[in-house]
């Protein structure tokens, strides 16, 4: 497990830079600083690449309101299940087919069931117009707010969960480490030395890190990303 402050230090290693350090990751100037830079810019830079990395994938629960149809992500009310407390870093609500669930709180988990998903146009079709009534919720969208909704709003306290991804941590301190697993951040000094190599025009830096950081890379993909699957038949 390699954390921001060894990860700098190990670019400036591999990258054969004469000197060493940087000792800390706030305070430096010049090249000290382009490799802190490069290590923070590349965490980044894979944490976006993809949408659907394991590590960033969370959950929550929610004790609905009645007649409450709409639950923003920042809403204290909102719980993220391994931390405890309001959801963070949020980015975007998982809309799976099993993603999001509910059960009426006065019954208990055992009626327990999934909520289908719904594009917002659609929903706002089944439950945007005219006299609705509240009742046992069905399905789920994403407004153009961010909040996702119920349809139909709630009767009564039902007891959602559902899946988030949240967004991109950012290194500041030296101890702060990676959240992706620790068997893949060499790929992120790697990921920096391309940076290196293009500011230094160095070629072997390129070609090295380009050819460490595909099997990395592949690594990763294949332990964090969801399985590809294929469709049924058309006929």
């Amino acid at each position: 497990m390699s954390d921001y402050l060894t990860l700098c230090q190990d670019l400036r290693r591999e990258t054969t830079d004469s000197g060493t350090g940087p000792s800390a990751v706030t305070g430096n100037t010049g090249e000290l600083a382009r490799f802190v830079s490069w290590i923070a810019s590349a965490w980044q830079d894979i944490q976006s690449d993809r949408d659907h990395w394991r590590w960033m994938q969370k959950y929550f629960t929610v004790n609905t309101v009645s007649g409450t149809g709409e639950y923003a992500y920042n809403a204290t009310s909102l719980i993220d299940t391994v931390s405890l407390a309001a959801i963070s870093r949020f980015s975007r609500w998982r809309t799976g087919p099993h993603d999001f669930k509910c059960y009426l709180s006065s019954s208990g988990v055992a009626g327990e069931y999934f909520l289908k998903f719904l594009s917002w146009e659609d929903f706002k079709y089944l439950y945007r117009k005219g006299t609705q009534t509240n009742a046992p919720p069905v399905h789920f969208s994403v407004d153009d707010t961010n909040k996702f909704v119920l349809g139909p709003k709630p009767n009564a306290v039902f007891v959602v969960s559902g899946g988030y991804t949240i967004g991109p941590q950012i290194l500041a301190a030296d101890g702060d480490t990676p959240e992706m697993p620790s068997a893949y951040h060499a790929l992120i000094v790697y990921h920096a030395m391309l940076k290196y190599g293009f500011h230094r025009v160095a070629p072997e830096a390129i070609q090295r890190a380009q050819i460490e950081g595909s099997r990395l890379r592949f690594a990763l993909e294949r332990d964090q990303l969801p399985p590809i699957t294929t469709g049924g038949s058309l006929a």
